[in-house]
């Protein structure tokens, strides 16, 4: 039984730094995007991160700079100051960490969330530099 536990865990580890890694690789080729699609109009970094969380499923916008995710109603504030790094790494707490809730025991969810946040760090400075 011991072997099945250890396969089961490699393979949450591994599924977990997957969806780190995709995280930041869909949200900076959607960041590109919007970029490009607002550059006349010349609007804040801020509402263009905004936009890309916007773009991922089941997220809506509640005020001007809230966004919730709305199968779980959890809100984030992502106001003037809002980096993508930080836009990434709510969506990776939230998204992940409902899915997981539905998979997983809350104790041995919160590694695996722990797993994808740091997938995302070192995907960003292998790929695009620490920012």
């Amino acid at each position: 039984m011991r072997f099945l536990e250890h396969l089961k865990q490699r393979w949450m580890n591994g599924n977990a730094r997957f969806w780190g890694k995709e995280c930041v690789r869909v949200m900076f080729l959607a960041y590109v995007v919007k970029s490009k699609q607002y550059e006349r109009t010349a609007p804040s970094v801020p509402w263009i991160i905004r936009q890309v969380v916007l773009t991922r499923s089941d997220w809506g916008q509640v005020g001007d700079t809230t966004l919730v995710y709305r199968p779980t109603g959890t809100t984030v504030e992502m106001g003037e100051g809002t980096t993508l790094n930080f836009a990434i790494h709510a969506v990776i707490q939230i998204e992940y960490s409902a899915l997981l809730s539905k998979l997983t025991p809350s104790w041995e969810a919160e590694p695996l969330v722990r797993e994808a946040h740091d997938a995302a760090e070192e995907f960003i400075a292998k790929k695009y530099g620490h920012r």
